[in-house]
């Protein structure tokens, strides 16, 4: 008798599952990535502006790094080596201002700078330490300072807080001022004042503090960046002494001018909420108004031209300009750009939008041709430095918005102008990005147009990842736009047109764990891994699709054939199956799951639950096992007719335990959520999966030839069972939940299988067992159904 057998699904329907999974990537992290969290492909980096790093957008983070762009140590060690002479290192000095083990730093203070006796072994060679003995003002200011720390600089401990000896620093800060007045070195004077002003203000003496500030600090001619640090010390204690206006204009001032104390400026700032016109209204020039108009606009997560129109307007040479224009393409990636990828590559919901979808749709377009317009009036003027990043953000947003020959034109103008390398490279991202978006239906002869880009970029990535160390969390900028174009440009792309095995390869070129592993082992058929396979033999001689394959050289063929050996079962092409898994070496085929979680599939109970793996000393199935022992049945079926029945119901129950509610659903599956259950369908293998609906139809077969009455209603109460299994559950959350999951499990309680048993088995011993073990048949007869 010939096998009935289900024609193999081709899951279009995985395009939607496949922009699902993109947005669990967003949204399922254990932790979003404050750096990573949406698609993006304009560099915030394009200019550069390093010292302005912290301030590149992010909405998941107050800062976007809390890193200082400078050092007050580097810079205060600088300057004390250029007072000292050549001969002394900053080095030297950073060491011993800084840096020094608690074991040197008593031995220091307790000899050295106390007695006079010889350096510490660690410290003899020091240059700094050295000079101070040639120079008795700067050896008196470090041995002050030194003792200063123990009272300034205590460390905080939560469990055990120590109240501030505020009299200790006040007493400290008023030697530090007297010592000050009689100091004839103006370099040493300068930091006893600062010393005098930080020690009173630590001990809340914030008008005496400020009175040394205003009366000898603001008068004191000299460019050492103590000057910076005592003007940050007057904004917190004007911010102190209620006079919020004048201290947020002096935090803007260390903000612009000061880049080691510009976080800790900006973070003030903002927590002072002051006035804007009022504080504009004491900038003293344009520049203080564009850094105040910009420290204003950082932080702010909406759309909002306006601070880059006035900065521009007030100070358009201001780095300010290129700062923001970045801000707001990123937020523009964030808002409109990474739901527009997500909603078009679900391909089935495209063009299902609410209205307040449709709405901030809308918006965001307006918006974009807005700064659009502002970005030529920059390119046209050329008073910004690197105009060109108007030309740059056009063209962008002509992509984003689907306008390929506007981008095109655009990126046109560039020819000829002077790019920087980091220019020249979003240029390059952008013509890619424009000419994948112009190709309707990918295939040989435009694919190769894109090759020369994909090269480039491939380039761009392994010299990046060239060390595996970075400074910064982010510094995998190409890494990112490989990830981002494979993942979401060019892998949907291919489904759309149905090319679910260059899809694959595109994913593979990302470089995603989720997203390969997803489609990879969820979403290809065995006649696409099959090819995959022959290339990773014979690599293809197609210079596009060889540079698409070249990564499948990192699979081993164990895991090739294991993933076709899955595939065909998912197939219930069993035979073919055995080949496969042949190629499989027998360790890595009987690895996962552990011989503890190995199930018999031809297991039948009345409950799925609790589970039951296998009786006795049998053993768990592996996939091989599993195809062999299938495959045999099929042939028993053909050849031993009498028995056919007790085949076909073994054979149902080989596919039933293979779904999410048997024993042995690692023989399909690579992965088991309990977000499975009772789910709709989602992959092409989920008619076995979820709906175990193969199950059920064998159930029937067996059932159809048989004469046996108890057999019978052993067949009609699985098929009750995988018939249940299609039904959905309703998601927590849908508008009327409460009544369609009421619905749901007035379903589960009743079918024509279960009037079948009642009515046709109602005498047979396995109804009895099944009445006395499932609640739902129990339900179902106590109701009278």
């Amino acid at each position: 008798m010939r096998i009935c057998r289900t024609p193999l699904i081709w899951c279009v329907s995985f395009i939607a599952c496949f922009g699902a999974g993109i947005a669990l990537i967003l949204a399922c992290g254990a932790e979003i990535d404050p750096y990573d969290y949406y698609v993006s492909f304009f560099h915030n980096d394009v200019q550069h502006q390093k010292e302005y790093r912290s301030f590149y957008y992010t909405s998941a983070l107050y800062v976007y790094d809390e890193t200082e762009p400078a050092s007050e140590a580097e810079i205060n060690a600088e300057e004390w080596s250029a007072y000292l002479g050549k001969e002394v290192s900053a080095a030297d000095v950073l060491k011993a201002m800084y840096h020094l083990t608690p074991k040197a730093d008593s031995l220091l203070q307790e000899g050295y700078l106390k007695t006079g006796d010889k350096l510490p072994d660690s410290l003899t060679n020091n240059s700094f330490l050295k000079a101070l003995k040639r120079n008795s003002q700067a050896f008196k200011y470090y041995r002050f300072v030194k003792g200063a720390e123990k009272i300034a600089n205590v460390a905080s401990d939560y469990w055990n807080p120590k109240p501030i000896d505020t009299i200790a620093l006040r007493v400290a800060g008023n030697a530090a001022l007297k010592t000050a007045l009689l100091e004839k070195d103006k370099f040493i004077q300068l930091r006893y004042y600062y010393q005098a002003q930080r020690l009173l203000h630590y001990g809340r003496a914030y008008s005496e503090a400020l009175k040394i500030y205003n009366r000898y600090l603001v008068l004191t001619s000299s460019k050492s960046h103590i000057k910076g640090w005592s003007l940050a010390l007057k904004a917190g204690e004007l911010r102190h002494l209620k006079d919020s206006v004048q201290s947020a204009y002096l935090f803007s001032k260390v903000f612009s001018q000061y880049p080691e104390r510009r976080i800790q400026a900006y973070i003030n700032y903002k927590y002072l909420r002051g006035n804007n016109a009022a504080v504009i209204a004491l900038a003293a020039n344009n520049n203080e108004k564009a850094v105040i108009y910009a420290m204003d606009a950082f932080g702010n997560t909406d759309n909002n031209l306006q601070p880059l129109e006035k900065v521009y307007e007030i100070e358009p040479a201001s780095p300010m300009v290129g700062l923001l224009l970045t801000r707001e393409l990123n937020k523009l990636e964030e808002q409109f750009l990474t739901p527009y990828l997500y909603k078009k590559n679900r391909l089935t919901t495209a063009n299902q939008y609410s209205k307040a979808d449709a709405d901030k749709d809308i918006t965001l377009r307006n918006y974009m041709n807005k700064l659009s317009a502002f970005c030529k009036l920059v390119v046209k003027e050329r008073k910004y430095p690197d105009y060109n990043m108007g030309a740059l953000a056009i063209a962008y947003m002509a992509w984003m918005q689907g306008d390929n020959a506007g981008g095109f034109d655009e990126l046109r103008t560039l020819s000829g102008e002077s790019l920087s390398p980091a220019q020249n490279d979003q240029k390059q991202i952008i013509r890619l990005l424009l000419s994948a978006q112009g190709i309707q239906k990918l295939n040989d002869v435009n694919e190769g147009q894109l090759l020369p880009a994909l090269q480039w970029l491939d380039g761009k990535v392994k010299a990046e990842n060239k060390t595996s160390e970075y400074p910064y969390h982010d510094d995998h900028k190409f890494t990112n736009t490989a990830r981002d174009f494979y993942q979401q440009i060019l892998a949907p792309g291919y489904l759309r047109q149905g090319d679910s095995t260059r899809a694959a390869l595109a994913l593979l070129k990302s470089g995603s764990d989720y997203a390969i592993n997803e489609f990879w082992e969820t979403g290809l058929h065995s006649i696409q891994i099959a090819r995959i396979i022959r290339w990773k033999k014979v690599p293809p001689t197609v210079p596009y699709l060889n540079f698409l394959v070249n990564k499948v050289g990192n699979f081993k063929l164990n895991y090739l054939y294991e993933l076709l050996g899955t595939a065909y079962l998912r197939e219930h092409q069993y035979a073919k199956a055995i080949i496969a898994l042949k190629q499989v070496d027998p360790v890595e085929l009987n690895k996962s799951p552990e011989d503890y979680y190995k199930g018999d599939p031809f297991i039948d109970r009345i409950n799925d639950y609790p589970k039951v793996m296998r009786y006795g000393k049998t053993k768990g199935f592996n996939k091989l096992q599993f195809a062999d022992a299938m495959n045999d049945l099929e042939q028993k079926i053909k050849t031993d007719a009498p028995n056919a029945p007790s085949y076909y119901y073994r054979y149902a129950t080989g596919l039933y335990n293979t779904s999410h509610y048997g024993n042995a659903w690692y023989l399909i599956s690579y992965n088991w959520s309990s977000m499975d259950f009772g789910r709709d369908y989602q992959y092409s293998y989920d008619a076995d999966y979820v709906k175990t609906k193969n199950a059920e139809k064998y159930y029937l077969l067996a059932r159809s030839l048989s004469s046996n009455e108890e057999f019978k209603a052993k067949c009609t109460f699985m098929a009750a069972k995988c018939h249940q299994k299609q039904l959905v559950m309703p998601n927590y959350g849908m508008d009327n939940y409460d009544a369609l999951q009421k619905n749901y499990m007035q379903q589960l309680k009743g079918s024509d299988y279960f009037d079948e048993l009642k009515t046709k088995y109602r005498k047979t011993a396995i109804f009895k067992k099944a009445v006395g073990e499932c609640s739902y048949l129990k339900d179902y007869v106590l109701m009278g159904k």
